[in-house]
């Protein structure tokens, strides 16, 4: 079954806990926390201090995608804090870079990811591959308030899904931005292993019920 997590950048900042408890309440299997700096992407996220905060409220909580630029002293600082997943953008250092980091971060017991904004090349990643434990698909620009979800998502899904099972099948692939619950389902079909949610999830009154669905989407049902 594919994974469902949820944004908590979509959530009520003024209802935070009890937005956090609906997530939790929903069966989702974790919480997804945006990272941004106003410099890599246009606006600001979570911080250190929240994001230590809320893993300490619920291990769920240890989904970090870090839209910012890397620097030794930001990698260090998260890799003290507990989490399940640190990613990283593509975009935001030399491969070699990259790769120290993704080896700093499951030295540390962590998953690494490798996020991927829409316009990025797919070729120039693959040798990337076999340092990372899941890729993020972008499916809107990053970090950009009411940027639109790009459908060119499911072709570029299926094409790295395809050379992740020459080379690293087990790497899973998640897909982030503008889903739906139709639009999770159908990147689930197209390959994904995880999508992550957050205004269409916070707006709906059957929450349990539209991570289960999008849950069976994984095997065809829905």
């Amino acid at each position: 079954m594919a994974e469902v997590s949820i944004s908590a950048f979509a959530a009520d900042f003024f209802m935070m806990e009890k937005e956090l408890e609906l997530v939790r309440k929903s069966g989702a299997d974790s919480v997804h926390l945006d990272v941004m700096d106003g410099h890599f992407v246009p606006l600001f996220g979570f911080s250190q201090p929240w994001i230590r905060q809320m893993t300490e409220w619920d291990a769920m909580c240890g989904d970090v995608h870090l839209m910012a630029e890397l620097t030794p002293q930001i990698i260090q600082d998260f890799l003290k804090i507990p989490l399940r997943r640190l990613t990283l953008h593509a975009e935001a250092a030399e491969a070699d870079v990259l790769k120290g980091c993704f080896l700093q971060i499951q030295k540390a017991g962590m998953e690494a990811g490798l996020a991927v904004s829409p316009w990025t090349e797919l070729d120039a990643l693959e040798e990337l591959f076999p340092f990372i434990d899941e890729i993020l698909m972008m499916s809107c620009a990053p970090g950009t308030e009411g940027a639109a979800f790009q459908e060119t998502v499911y072709e570029r899904i299926r094409r790295v899904r395809k050379m992740l099972d020459r080379c690293r099948p087990e790497c899973r692939i998640a897909v982030d931005g503008g889903l739906n619950e139709e639009r999770a389902a159908a990147c689930i079909r197209n390959g994904a292993g995880r999508v992550i949610m957050g205004r269409a999830f916070f707006a709906s009154e059957d929450r349990k019920g539209m991570v289960e669905r999008v849950r069976k989407a994984s095997s065809g049902n829905l």
